[in-house]
């Protein structure tokens, strides 16, 4: 990992090079590469890293073996960055934090954060269309009218009808048991070849 972490730029460095790159990275700020590497780690698996690393950035499929200098060092920055989320996500979820700009009036600012994410998504569109399918989600709330009684403030139904409640479980963990399953992430930190 030090050999990477020696060849990796530093971030400024790294958003410098994809503002200036003039072969069309898809993300140019480290917020929305952090968005677009996020969706990479937590989505649908790629066969090969490169599938996703060299659209990225704008770099041509046989970067490893033709590639400069600079753009195996861009290469080791997003590997760099891949194995910090994937070991967040892993080990510390709940240290996860997405990288958000922030705006000059000191906000914070997702959206090119989301912008990244939606970017890996359309990149692999076919393989997340399954996860996204909306046949297979539970219905929304509007579908259920003692939530929506809820919500309101009104009161509950003094009492339900006999089984209306067992009915009620069952739809749901019908639904649960149908809901589509998300493969993990893969444990495996990605290493520069040379």
């Amino acid at each position: 990992m030090s050999a990477l972490d020696d060849m990796a730029l530093s971030d400024e460095a790294l958003e410098a090079w994809m503002a200036a790159k003039t072969n069309r990275p898809l993300v140019r700020t480290m917020s929305a590469l952090d968005g677009f590497v996020t969706a990479a780690v937590t989505g649908p698996r790629y066969p090969d890293p490169q599938d996703w690393m060299c659209p990225l950035m704008g770099l041509r499929r046989d970067v490893l073996a033709k590639g400069s200098a600079t753009d195996h060092a861009v290469f080791a920055s997003v590997a760099k960055i891949h194995n910090r989320i994937n070991e967040t996500l892993f080990d510390r979820p709940r240290d996860y934090a997405p990288r958000f700009a922030t705006k000059p009036s000191g906000g914070i600012d997702p959206r090119p954060w989301c912008q990244g994410f939606y970017a890996a998504m359309n990149l692999n569109i076919k393989s997340w269309r399954r996860l996204l399918d909306s046949t297979t989600q539970p219905r929304p709330a509007a579908a259920d009218p003692d939530l929506l009684r809820r919500q309101k403030g009104e009161a509950r139904p003094r009492q339900a009808q006999a089984g209306a409640r067992d009915r009620a479980f069952h739809r749901t963990r019908g639904l649960q048991r149908h809901r589509p399953r998300h493969p993990r992430p893969t444990r495996t930190p990605l290493r520069h070849p040379l």
